[in-house]
């Protein structure tokens, strides 16, 4: 495969160039096998009480994804989602009971952001701020597996920067067994 990496600022911007969508699945399977078979997983700290504002995660299907959201309080949570579970053909950034986010998990994560980093951009919201951040984006409908995931719109939601390192280490990983022409 014959992947190239863009970078602006702090966008990245991942191409693939000469490839079926075959080969494209079959990495992506690939990598998900590796994460499950491998337990390659990266838990965040916790700590006990949950604050709105607070970004959480959970694992999913024997931690071969995480799935992210912001808690705002009162039981409740936003994310991006369907109307019956993480995936679905209306993904949208919307509304949730804290119960359905955790469903089929053991349990959530509270993610934990230093109060400054040497990145662009970086800035940490307060939980106040955070909270007015995820709900300022209610029905949005831009979800990209790629670019604008649950975990993109909960780190932007908390930090201003939208990242997943979940794509950053699958795209590592590609790169990585893609043999050089």
């Amino acid at each position: 495969m014959s992947w190239m990496r863009e970078s602006t600022g702090s966008l990245t911007v991942w191409m693939i160039e000469g490839e079926s969508m075959d080969d494209i699945c079959d990495a992506l399977l690939g990598y998900a096998l590796k994460r499950v078979v491998l337990g390659a997983h990266d838990y965040p700290e916790s700590h006990k009480r949950l604050y709105p504002g607070d970004v959480l995660s959970v694992s999913r299907w024997g931690n071969l994804y995480e799935h992210f959201a912001v808690y705002i309080g009162k039981g409740l949570v936003v994310h991006y989602a369907s109307d019956d579970g993480d995936w679905g053909g209306d993904v949208r950034v919307r509304k949730a009971a804290l119960d359905d986010f955790v469903a089929d998990s053991d349990g959530y994560r509270i993610c934990r952001f230093p109060k400054s980093m040497p990145i662009a951009g970086y800035h940490l919201y307060s939980h106040k701020e955070t909270v007015e951040r995820a709900l300022s984006r209610l029905g949005e409908t831009d979800y990209s597996l790629f670019s604008n995931n649950c975990e993109h719109f909960a780190i932007w939601c908390r930090t201003g920067l939208s990242m997943s390192k979940q794509v950053e280490e699958f795209l590592r990983e590609i790169v990585r067994d893609t043999p050089l022409a």
